[in-house]
This record gives structure tokens, C-alpha cells and sequence, in this order.
């Protein structure tokens, strides 16, 4: 079994949405019950999957064979006869069991002001947006904001630093590389994307090696 230190910051405001609302937030993103974000393992592993099938079709576009497809499904366990495992926790702010000690006493000792809440303004923002009206009729406004459709959703700040060990069991090099491919490739993550929401950078142990092995593995069999 091989481990891996995987490192995930966001670059830009990021929404994981949880697909909960409130009365004050009408989307609000995954988070504890002390208030502490943090980042799906499940979701993560959507992404990379995502993010890896991509470079395998370019890898193959290319001409150079240093990514495929069955390796990428070997590696998620797409195919009934891979042997690999890939294990995928949540990920944690750096310091989690240390931090969620000391929250614990700060909402203990101050539970009437310090609530989970307020722990997740100190990570968060609330952003605001609105529809846009489309109409094509003749005489008819385009580009305006649709009636009542204001709505707030809540983001991560950027800046904010995500880390978790990963676990690959009965794989090989290939895969490993792939791992690393699929991260150095995966750049969005979350909801609104298209608002210049989501944007993240990912980084694990030995991350450039792999690569740099890949493509030479590639180059060699073109």
C-alpha cells in the first residue's frame, strides 16, 4: 500500500455546495458541526475520475500514449477486474483535530457568542446573484435581471488550504502516475463555475517525478 499527502487550496471563491439552505443563505457549502469546511473524499474522487479521463484523451489525440483510458479505470475501479484500490477520506483544514479541540473549548466557554455558525463566517463569504432574463421576442429586453430571482449562496474564501493522505492498494506505477496527472490537470472544482467561482490547485508527494516518468514512458512507445 502506498500513501500520499495530497494538498487542495483554493485559488478562487469556491462553493461545495451541501444542498442545504437556511434563512439567511439559499445554498450553503459542506462543512462539520463545529463549522469547519471541508472537502468531500466522494467528491474529490468524482473529479480526479473527471480530471484523468480527460488527459487520457488528449494522451491519446496526441499520439502519445503516456495516459489510458484502462488505466484510468483501473485506478477507480471501473473495470470488474481491477486489483487496484483507491481510498479517498474527507479532507480536513491542516491542523483539524488540533483545531477542533480548541474550538470545543471556545464554544464551551463562550456558547453564547461563539457558535458553530460564526466558525463558518471566519472561512466564508456570501456572494449574491442573480438570473438573467433571455427573452428573444421582438421588442422584448434581453440581458436584465429575472424579477425575484436574487439569491445568495455561500463560498470558501481563497487561500484556504485542504490536506489529506490518500491510499493506493495493489497498484502500480502507471496508476500512481495517473493519480498524478489527474491533479496537476484539475483546476475546477464546485458550483458557478462559470461566475469565476472554483478555481483550485493541487499538489501531492513525488507529484512532478511521476509526471516527468510518464512521459518519457509515453514518448518511448510512440
Amino acid at each position: 500500500m502506498e500513501n500520499y499527502t495530497i494538498t487542495i487550496r483554493t485559488i478562487s471563491p469556491l462553493c461545495l455546495g451541501s444542498g442545504q439552505a437556511d434563512v439567511n443563505v439559499d445554498a450553503d457549502i459542506v462543512h462539520d458541526k463545529y463549522g469547519l469546511p471541508y472537502f468531500p473524499g466522494k467528491r474529490l474522487r468524482g473529479l480526479l475520475y473527471e480530471s484523468a479521463l480527460e488527459v487520457s484523451e488528449m494522451a491519446a489525440l496526441c499520439g502519445q500514449p503516456f495516459l489510458t483510458q484502462r488505466t484510468v479505470d483501473e485506478l477507480f475501479h471501473h473495470v470488474s477486474d481491477s486489483p487496484v484500490h483507491f481510498i479517498i477520506p474527507d479532507f480536513h483544514l491542516p491542523d483539524y483535530e488540533k483545531m477542533i479541540e480548541d474550538w470545543q473549548v471556545l464554544q464551551t466557554t463562550f456558547k453564547d457568542t461563539i457558535r458553530p455558525e460564526n466558525v463558518l463566517d471566519y472561512y466564508t463569504s456570501l456572494r449574491f446573484q442573480t438570473a438573467i432574463d433571455e427573452k428573444t421576442g421582438i421588442g422584448e429586453k434581453t440581458g436584465i435581471a429575472k424579477d425575484h430571482s436574487l439569491r445568495n449562496i455561500r463560498v470558501l474564501n481563497r487561500g484556504i488550504t485542504f490536506k489529506g493522505t490518500v491510499s493506493l492498494i495493489n497498484a502500480s506505477e502507471i496508476h500512481e502516475q495517473a493519480l498524478a496527472l489527474a491533479l496537476q490537470n484539475l483546476r475546477r472544482a464546485g458550483t458557478n463555475r462559470n461566475r469565476g467561482f472554483g478555481q483550485i490547485e493541487c499538489e501531492m508527494d513525488g507529484q512532478h517525478a511521476l509526471i516527468d516518468q510518464a512521459f518519457r514512458k509515453g514518448g518511448n512507445q510512440s
